[in-house]
């Protein structure tokens, strides 16, 4: 996994995000999700300042981030849908920077990501068997998500498939018997869904290097 300058970078940009956002009202203290979120995000952010935070994380020091994301305790009744989405992105990332150790879909990115999708679509549209309903709405959906990213209407990571993209749950099953189909799928979804390059894509050459002749 990296360990780069970009990832530390990063992690102190959206720790702030944080820090100056969704908890700037609230007291670090114990006894609340938010005070114990700001614990978390103030030493991710000294350790990351410090040069002091190998990655991925050691084990046990990402807890309350882990805990509170997967519980969804930072939210309070009257959170909008934005707000939370807009929290929940941040979150995301920083356990994929922190507790992960990966690097970030970035849009400069966005075009190298989006000749995966193109690969999918061909591979599947010359399919030398007949593709089902599933995989005819999968290519659908797959047109749809270069459509929307390219109108700059969404923004990685999108999360879950669904409800948007149901078709994407039955052709992750489907598609294996297709050359690369099942390689190409879990790019896509590591790309779009969790917002996520590959290791190897450390600059904007690596990845036209590694994507021009899907």
């Amino acid at each position: 996994m990296p360990d780069t300058e970009e990832q530390r970078l990063d992690i102190i940009e959206n720790c702030n995000l944080l820090l100056e956002g969704c908890l700037k009202e609230y007291s670090q203290t114990d006894n609340t999700a938010q005070g114990r979120m700001i614990t978390q995000c103030k030493w991710l952010k000294e350790r990351a300042e410090n040069y002091d935070l190998p990655l991925p994380a050691k084990e046990g020091t990402l807890g309350s981030l882990l805990y509170i994301y997967t519980n969804g305790e930072l939210f309070v009744t009257d959170s909008t849908k934005e707000e939370i989405r807009n929290v929940e992105i941040i979150m995301n990332r920083l356990i994929s920077l922190a507790d992960k150790g990966q690097v970030l879909l970035k849009a400069s990115y966005y075009p190298y990501a989006t000749r995966y999708i193109d690969a999918l679509i061909q591979l599947l549209a010359t399919s030398t068997r007949p593709l089902d309903n599933y995989e005819q709405g999968f290519i659908g959906e797959l047109k749809q998500l270069k459509q929307l990213l390219g109108e700059k209407k969404i923004e990685p990571p999108l999360g879950a498939y669904m409800p948007q993209y149901p078709n994407f749950i039955k052709a992750k099953r489907s598609i294996k018997d297709i050359h690369n189909g099942k390689n190409y799928f879990f790019a896509v979804s590591d790309l779009f869904f969790d917002g996520v390059r590959p290791d190897s894509w450390l600059t904007l050459e690596d990845a036209d290097q590694e994507t021009k002749n899907l």
